[in-house]
């Protein structure tokens, strides 16, 4: 069937469009377009904010393992405690010689008195003074056949000692002699002497052979009766090293080297050779000898006695004897302590 449509000229045969200019989209399309850009900004402050989230919990996660890791507070640092010595009047440290004598600067000492100054008097010196006039000389007291003591101060003394083998360990090689005793001044400085030797000649010991006694001896010339021999004074031990001899022998001198170690660095520590050959007065057959000049009426190679350090290095040194080793007795009348050697006088 064919059909004729009839067109009115002034009817359009197509429907009618929007009109739009060159480059415009219809309206329709635009609201589309529209709709989607709005929406574009959402997605994306979406994503933004889930990215930031993501970040801050694996800021967080590596916070948390760190603080694992470390402890909360923060500890003080260890510090060394610091050493408080206590004053002591002209106090010098010990020196520890090496094998061949000569100090190091290393450990001294820590109780000297400066030059027999009077800081440490024994109360018994105190208490007895009027029996010797230099027992208020503190470690430089004089005890011999002319400056002598009595019983009751040698009493008084002994108490006021302390043990060297309780203390120190120091060892005394004869059982029958008791207790090594000395002065907690002196047994402070002969441990420092004791330590020295050792480390100069491992594997050797010193031992004492008698320090204080309560009574004198019988034997003759080297032996001094109660009341007047050195060894009351707290101050004294006799000194040997086994390895080289038991017995205190004079002729042996060359063979005992702690004998010869003692009398190049015993002064270092306070102690001197309180007996040594020069000032003898004399042979060990002869009558004692102790003289106006200051012979000590003995030679022994082993009695080593405390005056302190300053005293002791004048006394090893020769100062008041031309360079040469001086004698206990000789020193304290240099010095002008003592008036009288044989009358046994003191300087008022």
């Amino acid at each position: 069937m064919r059909y004729n449509i009839l067109m009115d000229s002034h009817t359009s045969a197509t429907p009618k469009m929007p009109v739009v200019s060159s480059g415009e989209l219809p309206e329709p399309i635009i609201n589309l377009t529209l709709a989607k850009k709005k929406n574009e900004p959402g997605w994306i402050v979406v994503g933004v904010l889930i990215g930031l989230v993501a970040i801050i919990g694996i800021i967080l996660i590596i916070v948390g393992l760190v603080l694992q890791s470390r402890p909360l507070v923060e500890p003080e640092p260890i510090r060394a405690k610091e050493v408080v010595f206590e004053d002591c009047v002209g106090e010098k440290p010990a020196v520890i010689a090496d094998p061949e004598g000569a100090p190091s600067e290393q450990e001294k000492p820590s109780e000297t008195p400066e030059k027999g100054t009077l800081g440490n008097i024994p109360a018994s010196s105190r208490t007895y003074a009027g029996e010797n006039c230099t027992l208020m000389q503190g470690p430089l007291m004089l005890i011999n056949p002319v400056f002598q003591v009595k019983t009751d101060y040698i009493a008084a003394r002994k108490r006021e000692l302390v043990d060297l083998t309780k203390m120190y360990q120091i060892k005394e090689g004869v059982q029958a002699n008791g207790a090594p005793l000395l002065d907690s001044e002196a047994a402070t400085h002969l441990n420092a002497m004791v330590k020295a030797y050792e480390a100069a000649y491992p594997q050797h010991k010193l031992e004492t052979r008698s320090c204080f006694r309560s009574a004198g001896t019988n034997c003759g010339r080297l032996c001094y009766a109660t009341g007047t021999t050195d060894h009351h004074t707290g101050y004294t031990c006799d000194l040997i090293d086994p390895s080289y001899g038991q017995s205190l022998n004079t002729d042996d001198y060359d063979k005992h080297l702690e004998w010869q170690w003692l009398k190049e660095n015993s002064y270092k520590y306070g102690f001197i050779d309180r007996f040594p050959v020069a000032w003898a007065g004399g042979s060990m057959d002869e009558p004692v000898n102790i003289n106006a000049d200051g012979s000590t009426g003995l030679y022994e190679t082993w009695h080593y006695r405390y005056v302190g350090v300053d005293a002791a290095t004048e006394i090893a040194t020769g100062k008041y004897n031309n360079g040469q080793y001086d004698s206990l007795e000789h020193y304290l009348k240099a010095r002008g302590i003592v008036d009288s050697l044989t009358a046994g006088t003191c300087k008022q």
